[in-house]
């Protein structure tokens, strides 16, 4: 879902994307001329690597997400802001996107959990 930044209000605008592999529902909405606020929920199973045996597993993801889009550079202080420069919000590249962050970061099956006392 692509949505055009000129086209977004300042009223908070309920979203929904659903597919075989995750559901992702929340609102955005225009903070400025150059920038949007996201806020939703992520729901999605997910194949991750054990970063201690290697082995793949499939985990539950539900978590809430705040995210800020900018139309173009972002000149500000936070450096936690997706610059899009096309002038539109990708929902779905986001999405993609902080699935992809999740897969990144480090994680540990059930089996070497247990055997580590974590």
């Amino acid at each position: 879902m692509k949505i055009e930044f000129r086209k977004i209000s300042g009223i908070a605008t309920p979203f929904e994307i659903k597919n075989d592999l995750l559901f992702c529902q929340g609102t955005f909405k225009k903070l400025s001329h150059r920038l949007v606020d996201i806020d939703f929920t992520l729901r999605a199973d997910v194949t991750l690597t054990c970063d201690r045996c290697g082995e793949s597993f499939i985990d539950k993801v539900d978590e809430k997400m705040h995210l800020q889009v900018s139309d173009g550079d972002y000149e500000g202080d936070d450096l936690d802001i997706i610059e899009c420069y096309d002038h539109f919000v990708d929902f779905d590249a986001i999405v993609s996107g902080e699935i992809e962050a999740i897969k990144s970061d480090y994680h540990y099956c059930n089996n070497c959990k247990e055997t580590q006392g974590e």
